[in-house]
């Protein structure tokens, strides 16, 4: 299923939506597509890494320490 949305894109972002579209060869709708795949594939890890660092049982280990435990020291 898709849907159809409206939004409003100030000229600097449309411009440089359209400049990649042009770029690449894809329809321009293509492109915020694949930006908005990226943005939510981003935003998830950082929701990850977020509740992570707000976790106070969540033992925090330096690189030294993590090497050691992947037997990589």
């Amino acid at each position: 299923m898709s849907h159809v949305i409206s939004t409003r894109l100030q000229d600097p972002l449309f411009n440089a939506l359209e400049t990649i579209a042009e770029t690449r060869h894809r329809k321009f709708s293509e492109i915020v597509q694949e930006a908005l795949r990226f943005y939510v594939r981003e935003y998830a890890d950082y929701k990850i890494a977020l509740d992570r660092l707000e976790n106070h049982t969540d033992e925090v280990i330096d690189e030294a320490e993590l090497k050691n435990r992947l037997g990589w020291a």
